[in-house]
């Protein structure tokens, strides 16, 4: 009879970008409280473990006293339990963390895993390939339908990945010089979180300018100016409000970094 470590696990299928869906063998979880369900995404959201003290109190503001210690001694065993893996939960050293093979399993992994790629890649064509492998494996937001300030808090970490993974690929357009490309990116970048910085804005812009879309960046910029106006009380920079005149004008589109002196040729400048 095979040991523990030996045994054959089953197949194991988490998805939480865009949606919430675990799948067992191809079935769904059962997860018999909702408490074992909620464990087993905090555990997702810090793969380098948590106390049981931090655990008892950020998922049910319980002290370690015997009766929240049995708690958590169900709730890990129904974990265990729903993804039929005796070994899913690991404790070493006073700290809860999920098995290497379950965080494997995630979307999420995938997800870094392309981005890591991306970062060491040594030709531009195989960084264009693994941030566009990263942005097909981003298809929403993590974990939707959770509310809670450490679901929160990752969201925005993986969307931050995210749009530095959109604005990877709109660099490596913009490089060769594909402005239609590059404008499609940094659009998908902006509408995830316009907060980024005014300056892609107006690369946005100059890029759908350049690409015979003066219209499209004439749109965009007064979305912007309501943006500016409703989320922070605010105005385009003399910068931005000059770019959008020149296009107005249909003067001749020159280099976006001679016009604005903003230096190297990069949307990332």
């Amino acid at each position: 009879m095979p040991s523990r470590s030996e045994q054959v696990t089953p197949a194991l299928r988490v998805r939480t970008l865009g949606q919430v869906e675990v799948l067992v063998a191809g079935r769904p979880a059962v997860w018999h409280a909702h408490t074992a369900e909620e464990l087993f995404f905090y555990l997702l959201s810090y793969p380098e473990g948590r106390s049981k003290e931090e655990i008892l109190e950020t998922l049910w503001g319980l002290d370690p006293d015997p009766i929240a210690n049995n708690r958590f001694r169900v709730t890990v065993f129904r974990v265990r339990t729903a993804l039929k893996n005796p070994e899913a939960i690991q404790e070493d050293h006073g700290r809860y963390r999920l098995a290497e093979e379950i965080l494997h399993s995630t979307d999420l992994y995938g997800f870094y895993q392309a981005l890591d790629q991306g970062h060491h890649a040594t030709c531009e064509t195989a960084r264009l390939e693994s941030y566009s492998k990263a942005i097909s494996l981003y298809r929403g937001d993590y974990l939707p339908g959770f509310s809670t300030n450490w679901v929160s808090q990752a969201r925005e970490e993986h969307k931050a990945a995210y749009v530095q993974a959109l604005l990877e690929v709109a660099l490596i357009h913009y490089d060769r010089e594909d402005w239609r490309a590059t404008a499609e990116y940094l659009e998908r970048a902006l509408k995830a979180d316009p907060y980024i910085g005014e300056n892609y804005h107006q690369r946005l812009m100059w890029c759908l300018a350049a690409a015979g879309d003066r219209y499209g960046a004439i749109e965009h910029y007064r979305r912007f100016v309501k943006f500016l106006h409703e989320e922070l009380g605010d105005t385009p920079m003399p910068e931005t409000k000059a770019l959008a005149e020149h296009i107005k004008q249909g003067d001749p589109i020159a280099p976006y970094h001679e016009v604005h002196g903003l230096g190297p040729k990069s949307p990332q400048a």
